[in-house]
């Protein structure tokens, strides 16, 4: 892939961002359309916890920086998931200190797996580990095309996310039929599913994701009532549990854990026309237990 990096020209700090969320192909026909007749990379998603290294200032002072650990909706993220990053998966880490110390302005997006089965309960990691999918570079405000994270990561000795293929679609029924083969690929090799990508010269970037779990968009309408949705996967629903975890900490306590949970549910069941289910009390204690 031949492309073109803008300049280096941005010295000030960047104020934080939290990292974009990524829509479902099956969910958009104008996601899918703008896949169309685009250079698509197709990596491997690693079910874990979606967390952001970087560097900046210390408030108030000219000189000193500190080293940043984000989840994906706040810009610090709760303690626990900071001593999983720092000091679970620390040979890892250091590397990507190593990293950033080389190239300040990187913004290294990771998912940090837990030793065992996964958040989704999909896959088992042998070892904690924090797995680069994305970098962001605030000198040119955008994500590095997968080549250039591959080459950063090769040098640096830290793992990233798998490139699967490489693709390009003229058609919507061509596009369709490969993904429906990538979600055979997934289903053999025992992968959550995969996020598609594009890198463009003109800097434009699309992510789009497809998982094994996750239904085609299917509404069945009741002649005089309200439309039905599936209900919201064991998977979606465990991995609300740990963006809340990541983003507030869960203490143990029902009484501050189940609002914060059932309003992240909530808010997924919203995001992936999902129902909600009456049991979300049972997954939160099946989610403390696996902490153990």
């Amino acid at each position: 892939m031949n492309v073109k990096i803008p300049k280096r020209v941005r010295k000030k700090q960047v104020p934080w961002q939290h990292y974009p969320s990524i829509g479902i192909m099956t969910r958009s026909s104008k996601l899918r359309r703008m896949l169309l007749g685009k250079q698509l990379y197709w990596t491997i998603k690693e079910d874990g916890e979606n967390v952001t290294i970087w560097k900046r200032k210390v408030p108030h002072t000219r000189k000193q920086f500190e080293y940043v650990i984000s989840s994906h909706n706040q810009e610090i993220a709760a303690m626990d998931i900071q001593v999983r990053v720092r000091k679970d998966c620390l040979k890892y880490y250091e590397k990507i200190l190593a990293l950033i110390d080389d190239n300040p302005t990187f913004r290294v997006s990771v998912e940090e797996c837990k030793k065992g089965l996964s958040v989704t309960r999909i896959k088992t990691y042998p070892e904690p580990i924090l797995v680069v999918f994305d970098i962001f570079d605030t000198a040119i405000m955008n994500f590095l095309p997968y080549t250039l994270v591959h080459q950063h990561c090769y040098h640096y000795r830290i793992p990233v996310v798998i490139l699967h293929g490489i693709t390009r679609h003229r058609t919507m029924s061509d596009l369709l039929k490969y993904k429906n083969h990538i979600l055979e690929i997934c289903e053999a090799i025992k992968e959550e599913g995969m996020v598609v990508k594009t890198f463009s010269k003109d800097g434009e970037y699309i992510q789009a994701k497809v998982k094994l779990d996750i239904p085609e968009p299917k509404e069945k309408m009741i002649r005089e009532g309200p439309v039905k949705l599936p209900q919201i996967p064991e998977s979606e629903i465990m991995g609300a549990i740990s963006h809340v975890e990541a983003d507030f900490g869960l203490d143990g306590t029902p009484k501050h854990d189940m609002p914060l949970i059932a309003k992240a549910v909530a808010e997924e069941c919203r995001k992936h026309l999902y129902s909600s289910r009456s049991n979300l009390f049972q997954f939160y204690q099946d989610y403390m237990e696996s902490r153990k």
